[in-house]
């Protein structure tokens, strides 16, 4: 009941009253007076329910519009599973007319190598694709075919001091390099090792030490380029080498060295090399206020020192 019908009912209840009054007989009033307070004591029991069923909708709703979150984990945010690896669908892939369809399924199939029937499954489908005249599916095929194999025969393949190897996929599908995640094979078993965020984009190079402990992993985007060294057997990285060069060869000639928020450096690295199993040296192209100044360097990275020393190029000849 609305609060003007409350107050006319209440209304038509004194008017009853006065009405009720002029008459003879104090049992008439009594009766007028019982029934009308009945009325007006159940409508108020009806407006205070109303109010309050109002009222908790509209909080309700409130707290609806509202939400709070304390935090958003990786799988949260998917508000369904994540969908598990599909190796039948790639295997279905390969018979598309879409040459980009058939060049990502025959890399993403090389993830089925813990299953021995897919991995068979998708030697046998591979091997036509070996005489593809698109070079760059024929050479995903042959490198495909290497791992699943497990001939291991691709120079594009590195074996390392623990018996694992490390290798990407999608081999130089870009002009700027390959997929930016490292896949390693220990004990028969692939995983994906690690991958690089961007600007990281593309992996150049991977480079082993001389006694394979230690792998220079030479990453890049289309303006800069990174370099870190990393124990692969006991997961231990050194900091990006080319951006730390920068920021000290800056600070020890007073340049102003600002990092900008994408993490783009508009720096380089040349002749990486290792002079020996701890340490990794090369020249390095270092931007400062964006491109306005150039400095040519030699660096030099002690892994287990974690020392770097940085030289301009004319000092260090």
């Amino acid at each position: 009941m609305k609060r003007e019908e409350l107050y006319r009912e209440i209304g038509l209840i004194d008017e009853n009253l006065i009405e009720a009054v002029g008459h003879s007989g104090t049992e008439k009033r009594k009766k007028s007076i019982s029934k009308k307070w009945v009325v007006l004591v159940a409508c108020l029991i009806l407006y205070s329910s109303t109010a309050s069923a109002l009222l908790a909708t509209e909080y309700y709703k409130n707290q609806n519009s509202e939400p709070y979150i304390r935090y958003l984990r990786a799988e949260d945010m998917e508000l369904a599973p994540v969908t598990q690896y599909d190796a039948e669908k790639f295997l279905h892939a390969l018979k598309s007319d879409n040459e980009e369809h058939v060049y990502i399924a025959i890399n993403r199939l090389v993830e089925c190598f813990n299953d021995q029937k897919l991995r068979e499954k998708a030697l046998k489908e591979l091997q036509p694709f070996l005489e593809n005249d698109n070079q760059k599916i024929a050479d995903a095929a042959a490198f495909a075919i290497d791992i699943l194999s497990k001939s291991y025969r691709s120079p594009l393949i590195f074996k390392l001091a623990d018996g694992s190897i490390l290798f990407t996929l999608f081999n130089n599908y870009s002009d700027y390099g390959s997929q930016n995640v490292l896949w390693r094979i220990k004990d028969n078993v692939l995983k994906e090792y690690s991958s690089f965020s961007p600007p990281s984009m593309y992996i150049t190079d991977i480079i082993p030490s001389p006694n394979k402990k230690l792998v220079a992993i030479v990453t890049c985007s289309n303006k800069s380029e990174f370099v870190q060294i990393i124990n692969i057997e006991e997961g231990m990285t050194s900091p990006e080498l080319v951006e730390s060069a920068r920021v000290k060869y800056g600070a020890q000639k007073e340049l102003d060295t600002w990092i900008r928020t994408d993490y783009e450096n508009y720096s380089y690295a040349d002749k990486i090399v290792w002079k020996d199993n701890d340490t990794l040296e090369f020249e390095g192209s270092l931007a400062y206020q964006d491109t306005a100044i150039i400095e040519n360097v030699t660096v030099a990275y002690q892994f287990s020192k974690k020392v770097i020393e940085v030289k301009g190029l004319s000092e260090s000849r």
